[in-house]
């Protein structure tokens, strides 16, 4: 009889219809639960012990058009709508309420606040795209990712801050503040912690690593590897591949590639580097370095050719040279003996016979030794002890250098001087040399040879008028004896 009077009661509350403002207050007892139902389904119910509130349905509310209509709260924000056209707004104040773009996705507090007719994006994370205007199909993902960008079309940030000032399009970046600083750049690809964080206007540049390309402000540039061109500021058309290499560049068409690799390399140009540590010192133009270590010694050297492990120059100034291997190579193969050189008439000037000959050759000293290289031994002081066994034949830079000094030809080039520690010799040079010196034998040898056949013609004519002689002679003495025996016969 209570239950029906109580539901009687509830009823009558339910459908009458006050003229006046009124609060209701129903309190639970401990453990109670407040329920609503029919006879059979459960719809919703709130436990006293737990505050839990169980629906057992859909939550249903209308589309979003304005502040008071489809809009979820938490506490006094506003958290969840989907104002416009199929656009889903979730965070507290993400998204507004005047925007005419459609078909975004956001997640995160302050996300997408200023979009006007921007379509099509996607932005997780607090205040991503943040000031997206008219952009179309960005896509931010990580707290502040494209933060300042009104205007610009696909790009892809992955991670907090990362292209964070952008306003252009085609971009992509993954990793917290990669491309950071990025604004009118175009088509940029960077993946890394702080990749590209300080471009500003540079285009087509892709950087791959942590801080690659992280100074960089200018175009075309491929960086892969840990602080691959972490300074390249100005430099255009680079090439960088392994940890720290080009990480100096401020300069353009330069390829480097592996650990190090032209590391030092500010304002030289058009080198290339490779190998783990090639060129590592490098500031000149030009050069070609290799191998492992090939070139490590160069500073400021230009058109150089080093190709082997170690393989360098005279010294790291040095211009225009090609250095094969290292101290240790002993033999030069290929499939011919000699090398081809320019040697066209057209190119040259003041022709005229060589001077130097047989008289410079025989003051020159071919020696038989053994190699004892200082570079063998710690202190670089030889004391014979890692001496080679056999010897071998060839001549002394020193000697060299004082006969051509004394016959006044050092323009013959015998001697290389560029490191004072290591002369190096020249024997090609002294090719012509050589070949003048035949010449001059030969000249000799036919000199004596003619003479030769005037004395032969001289000794003929000789031996035949000696044997002219004899015949008369014998002719005399013939008749002489005739003569004798025509006497006697008279007597």
């Amino acid at each position: 009889m209570k239950a029906k009077l109580f539901i009687l009661v509830l009823s009558g509350l339910l459908s009458c219809r006050p003229l006046f403002s009124q609060n209701i207050t129903n309190t639970l007892g401990t453990s109670g639960v407040f329920t609503l139902k029919d006879n059979s389904v459960t719809y919703l119910s709130l436990s006293q012990s737990t505050g839990n509130l169980s629906l057992n349905r859909s939550f249903v509310l209308p589309n979003t058009t304005s502040t008071t209509t489809g809009v979820l709260y938490k506490g006094t924000d506003r958290f969840l709508h989907n104002y416009g056209t199929d656009n889903t707004f979730l965070g507290i104040f993400s998204g507004n309420f005047t925007m005419t773009g459609s078909s975004n996705t956001v997640m995160g507090v302050s996300a997408f606040s200023f979009n006007a007719s921007g379509s099509l994006n996607t932005a997780v994370g607090r205040s991503s795209l943040n000031s997206n205007n008219s952009g179309q199909s960005n896509s931010a993902l990580g707290s502040y990712s494209l933060y300042f960008n009104q205007s610009g079309w696909n790009n892809t940030a992955v991670g907090s801050n990362s292209l964070y000032s952008n306003n252009a399009s085609s971009n992509t970046a993954v990793g917290s503040n990669s491309l950071y600083t990025n604004s009118t750049g175009t088509e940029n690809t960077a993946t890394g912690m702080e990749a590209l964080f300080f471009n500003l206007a540079g285009n087509y540049n892709t950087a791959l690593g942590f801080r690659s390309l992280r100074w960089n402000n200018s175009s075309l540039n491929t960086a892969v590897g840990w602080n691959s061109m972490f300074s390249n500021i100005n430099g255009y058309e680079n090439t960088a591949l392994g940890s720290n290499s080009l990480f100096n560049n401020n300069s353009s068409g330069n390829t480097a590639i592996g650990y190090i690799s032209l590391y030092t390399n500010t304002t030289g140009f058009q080198n290339t580097a490779v190998g783990h540590h090639s060129l590592q010192l490098n500031n000149g133009s030009y050069n070609t370095a290799l191998g492992y270590n090939a070139g490590s010694i160069v500073t400021t050297g230009l058109n150089l050719t080093l190709i082997g492990i170690d393989a360098n120059p005279t010294s790291g100034t040095a211009n225009d040279q090609v250095t094969l291997g290292n101290g240790f190579v002993n033999s030069l193969r290929c499939n011919v003996q000699t090398i081809t050189s320019l040697s066209d008439a057209r190119d040259k000037k003041n022709i005229k016979e060589l001077s130097l000959g047989l008289d410079f050759i025989t003051k020159l000293h071919p020696r038989q030794f053994n190699w004892d290289k200082r570079e063998w031994y710690d202190n670089n002081v030889s004391d014979g002890s890692k001496m080679k066994e056999l010897p071998t034949a060839g001549f002394i830079a020193q000697e060299l250098d004082e006969a051509q000094t004394t016959a006044g030809v050092e323009w013959l080039n015998l001697v290389l001087k560029d490191n004072p520690e290591k002369w190096e010799a020249t024997y090609g040079n002294l090719l012509p040399v050589v070949v003048k010196a035949i010449q001059d034998l030969k000249a000799e040898n036919d000199e004596l040879k003619n003479k030769n056949e005037v004395l032969e013609e001289r000794l003929a004519k000789y031996e035949q008028m000696q044997n002219t002689l004899v015949k008369k002679m014998e002719e005399l003495e013939s008749k002489n004896s005739d003569t004798k025996e025509i006497k006697l016969g008279e007597k």
